[in-house]
């Protein structure tokens, strides 16, 4: 739980970096790629999440602030900050278009922050459970869902049978 509160508050190239890149850069039809309605769409989808995240995190403070143990906000916060991270950079390096490839944060836009945030994401998506751990550990403990068929769940680790 103390990773996922570490690695749940992920920081990286966010959507206000994203809108202001957008504004600068030049899309399909000569003009900015702002005016691309799907941009438009992606954009305003990473707001939202930006926003459910931030007052995620404010009660997990919260919780701490009053010595209580915070719930699954920070398993919440982490797949949703780390798959947008991996989402966020991956179209904005498309959306950069030949210029996405320069990672040299001197020459690069927004001294390459998309593509630091592209080669760390994928570690983030690991680091503190993987997604697919978290979303068992959600959908059991905070929906109440009934857990996966565990044949090995009373026996200890030295006690599994391996393939020799």
């Amino acid at each position: 739980m103390n990773e996922r509160l570490a690695v749940g508050g992920a920081s990286g190239m966010g959507w206000a970096q994203f809108l202001e890149t957008a504004r600068k850069t030049p899309g399909l039809d000569g003009g900015a790629a702002i005016k691309d309605s799907a941009l438009r769409e992606k954009l305003a989808d990473w707001y939202v999440q930006a926003e459910g995240l931030k007052h995620t995190r404010n009660r997990t403070m919260t919780a701490l602030s009053r010595g209580q143990t915070p719930g699954p906000e920070s398993s919440i916060g982490k797949i949703v900050s780390a798959v947008q991270m991996q989402d966020l950079a991956s179209n904005a390096i498309e959306m950069l278009d030949q210029f996405g490839i320069i990672n040299d944060p001197d020459l690069a836009p927004m001294h390459a922050g998309f593509q630091g945030s592209f080669m760390f994401a994928p570690g983030l998506r690991i680091a503190g459970g993987t997604d697919e751990i978290l979303k068992n550990i959600i959908a059991e403990r905070v929906l109440g869902l009934p857990g996966d068929i565990r044949v090995d769940k009373d026996v200890a680790f030295k006690d599994m049978p391996t393939g020799r």
